[in-house]
């Protein structure tokens, strides 16, 4: 085995929990199968980590708290074509890069999912709702933004998960020019539309 600094160390043993919980997820993952892939001995990972539970948070949770703190919290707020693209590309882009760890996180305890989700992701969604509510956008605004704001962001999930398992790669390009059509075409054609004319004869 062989020596290494502290800090080294840790960062391994974190890289080798972050594999293991990804590929079993945290209720199966052991701490002797997270040991076994670093490389030591049990006793040697509790000298730096006091618990599995230790190692889910470090490993897995709190990256993803600060890829929501730096990566989406800078994204452009949607108003204009080129902004709308922009917001829609760090979106994809992180999605498509992390959406293992987002489904490990969110899905694999409900109470922690739950807690992550209301804790970085609905402050996120509340903030670009807010924005794009006191924004001049490039649509007359007769839709809430606290409605179509989730959706916006679930179309690109789903543009990631459907590529993730189906194992291709995403065209980030089409997919984007897509997604941005459908926004301001989508949301342009809503505003024309008499919400009291729904459900009449015609």
């Amino acid at each position: 085995m062989a020596r290494l600094h502290a800090e080294e160390r840790r960062k391994q043993l974190l890289e080798a929990a972050r594999e293991e919980f990804l590929r079993v997820g945290p209720g199966s993952a052991r701490v002797s199968d997270i040991a076994d892939r670093a490389g030591v001995n049990v006793a040697l990972l509790y000298r730096y980590f006091d618990s599995k539970e230790q190692l889910f948070e470090e490993a897995i949770v709190e990256p993803l708290d600060q890829l929501m703190r730096t990566r989406l919290v800078s994204t452009p707020v949607p108003g204009v074509p080129d902004m709308i693209d922009a917001f829609y590309r760090a979106l994809l882009g992180v999605f498509t890069d992390y959406l293992e760890v987002f489904h490990v996180v969110l899905f694999s305890d409900r109470a922690n999912g739950q807690d992550f989700y209301l804790r970085r992701i609905a402050p996120y969604m509340d903030a670009i709702a807010a924005q794009t509510a006191a924004a001049d956008t490039v649509w007359s605004q007769t839709l809430d933004p606290k409605l179509t704001t989730p959706m916006c962001v679930g179309m690109c999930w789903g543009v990631a998960m459907d590529a993730h398992f189906r194992g291709v790669e995403v065209d980030a390009d089409t997919a984007v020019a897509a997604l941005t059509a459908i926004t301001i075409g989508g949301l342009s054609l809503a505003a024309e539309i008499d919400p009291s004319s729904r459900g009449t004869a015609g």
